[in-house]
């Protein structure tokens, strides 16, 4: 069988993110690989995907964020009569940036297309050392309104569409945090998401709603949490998005799973009608709130679709007024940026045997078209579809992973790669995964273990991880390793496991822990808690008192558990990469654990990337740390 070669894996499929559908036209951004990671704007007309998209941010422009340092949400468009508006932030410069275009003269049975542009670029605010992202747009007063993080905190800010080079109007300032902003035009209402500074947003959170007066002033504030719902645990709101009629819907977890909630409100937010449990599912209808930009749900109507999480598999449900849920019958089992025109719904979507792209489906007749990111067409036969492997976990609780089964596999039991999701707070999805297929067409089996503490499995499971990170993380990827292998589905002398960032962090703790790994790889790792808790930003300043515990006063612990202070038990051969202008991990971290193993000539390499930050965008890159890493297996697993 023929395998699948590390070019075809990476430096050639752009990204897809962040899909809408402005009137009779798709948008969505495309970051490439080919030009080192640089996103940009494209669009064409609904469901045609014959058709070659016009880009709109054409090059230098690179549409990212800094906000919270993760970035997301960095484009807004709106149409506006027969035009086409654009508010953007050019990473390039940091700045809020707009255009507009002309709809005007588009023939429908042409088998080509070019929007008119109607002015060029204008810079709309001074250049600055803050963070803009999460807008949206108000026609009726013709402003932008949206998010900045500056080094006093986060804040709601305004700026007119029809100036340039201005300052920011600041309409509401937080001690905490902020994302997820939401307006409803009609009612000139704004709902967003609040949380404390010791908190991350999927712990506990706000949803806040409030009124925009004729001065664009916030009035009539509304504060829905646990003390407004009468709770006793805490609350994780996300996704605020506005149905056609003005109701708000948005997901929450008081049932100890993300399920949807509908509010009403009056105008003047004197009269609130709560609607929870209105389609109560041991599921979830959400994601972490990583970055900004992410959707999970939209308004068709009376209706809601949204992506539903069961097991580790997604699928698509329309919520309906009556209180049930009809799933829509598609082939794809992986969603996210869900957004919705009239009966039509956008989305990223694939499954086992199709890779990721743009998902286009009218909710009337159910017919749907899909775009693949990549041009690389699999042969279904030569795909290894991922299996729910279930195993039992310390406390004798159930933990889920996804085992890949080898193809072509000559050596028997096949060797086994261990991996799983970063954050830590995350979740390992069932959507083709083109890095897996290269290993599992090589004659590996791959495991990708959703440990406890991972999203998509409730509250409960989410929580097993508070206190508990380095610890219950790495016991479960050893036992699903150990699972494989009493099931007779991995060679045990062929064990390895590989991670970056926090997943990084997880497989130094298994080299340390457990013999049961005979090779790791790691990019740029979380390895030294200490220096992580002394150094990291802002939106992530109290994540190690949940993941670990008080630096202050579970010092120890934090020592006994950085796998920076225990590489001499790392016995195991290692690779390392790191990006040389990473500041999220520095790059001295991974070499302070490849001069320590050299000491003690346990075979050891490290590749630093010059160019390359916290997470690698260039394709080339992606390629070469692909191709290091196979070859450093061959060699010392005799393969």
């Amino acid at each position: 069988m023929k395998i699948l070669e590390a070019e075809k894996v990476f430096g050639e499929a752009p990204i897809f993110k962040e899909p809408r559908i402005i009137g009779n036209w798709v948008l969505w951004l495309e970051q490439r690989p080919k030009e080192n990671g640089r996103t940009t704007a494209l669009i064409r007309p609904w469901k045609n995907k014959d058709l070659a998209p016009q880009e709109l941010t054409p090059y230098p422009i690179d549409l990212r964020t800094n906000f919270h340092g993760y970035g997301g949400a960095p484009l807004i468009a709106i149409q506006e009569g027969s035009d086409l508006l654009l508010t953007w932030i050019d990473h390039s410069d940091n700045c809020l940036w707009t255009r507009s275009w002309s709809f005007d003269d588009y023939d429908e049975q042409s088998s080509s297309f070019k929007l008119k542009s109607k002015i060029q670029p204008v810079c709309l605010s001074k250049k600055h050392n803050y963070s803009l992202a999460g807008g949206v747009i108000d026609l009726e007063k013709n402003i932008w309104i949206g998010l900045m993080e500056d080094d006093k905190g986060d804040h709601i800010v305004t700026y007119s569409l029809k100036k340039s080079d201005q300052n920011p109007n600041f309409i509401y300032s937080s001690k905490g945090f902020l994302g997820y902003l939401s307006l409803n035009s009609n009612d000139r209402k704004l709902a967003w998401i609040e949380w404390e500074r010791t908190s991350m947003p999927w712990d506990s959170n706000e949803l806040k709603l409030a009124k925009l007066n004729e001065q664009d002033n916030l009035i009539k504030t509304v504060v829905f949490n646990s003390q407004y719902l009468k709770l006793k645990g805490q609350i994780s709101f996300f996704n605020p998005v506005w149905s056609q009629t003005g109701d708000l819907y948005v997901a929450e977890d008081s049932s100890g799973w993300w399920n949807l909630t509908k509010i009403i409100t009056d105008a003047n937010h004197e009269a609130i009608t709560i609607f929870q449990n209105e389609w109560p599912i041991q599921a979830e209808i959400a994601f972490p709130q990583w970055v900004l930009g992410m959707s999970s749900f939209a308004c068709v109507g009376d209706d809601v679709v949204g992506a539903i999480a069961r097991e580790g598999i997604w699928c698509l449900g329309l919520f309906q007024k009556n209180g049930s849920i009809q799933i829509i019958d598609q082939p794809f089992n992986d969603f996210s940026g869900l957004n919705s025109y009239q009966n039509r719904l956008v989305a990223i979507s694939s499954s086992s045997i199709i890779s990721e792209g743009i998902f286009e489906i009218d909710l009337l007749d159910k017919s749907w078209e899909h775009t693949p990111a990549s041009s690389l067409n699999l042969d279904t036969k030569k795909i290894s579809i991922g299996e729910s492997f279930w195993f039992i976990g310390s406390n004798k609780e159930n933990v889920h992973s996804w085992y890949y089964p080898p193809l072509n596999s000559q050596i028997e039991p096949p060797p086994l790669l261990v991996k799983s999701h970063s954050g830590p707070t995350g979740m390992a999805r069932c959507g083709l995964d083109l890095e897996v297929q290269f290993w599992t067409s090589r004659g590996w089996a791959v495991v990708d273990v959703n440990y406890r503490g991972s999203t998509g499995f409730g509250r409960e499971y989410r929580e097993r991880l508070r206190g508990n990170w380095g610890l219950i993380d790495v016991n479960d990827c050893t036992m699903a390793a150990q699972s494989l292998i009493v099931s007779c589905k991995a060679d045990k002398n062929r064990i390895a496991i590989l991670g970056s960032s926090a997943s990084g962090f997880t497989a130094l703790g298994c080299l340390i822990s457990a013999d049961i790994f005979k090779i790791g790889a790691c990019k740029y790792a979380v390895s030294d808690l200490i220096a992580m808790a002394n150094s990291t930003h802002r939106f992530e300043e109290f994540y190690l008192d949940y993941l670990i515990g008080n630096i202050k006063t579970d010092y120890e612990e934090y020592l006994k558990r950085s796998p920076i202070e225990n590489v001499k038990s790392i016995n195991m051969p290692l690779i390392l990469f790191h990006g040389l202008k990473d500041k999220v991990i520095l790059s001295d971290q991974s070499i302070a654990i490849k001069d320590e193993l050299l000491k003690r000539k346990i075979p050891v390499q490290i590749n630093l990337f010059e160019n390359e930050g916290h997470g690698f965008k260039d394709g080339k890159i992606k390629v070469d740390v692909l191709k290091k890493t196979e070859a450093f297996f061959k060699k010392h697993l005799n393969i």
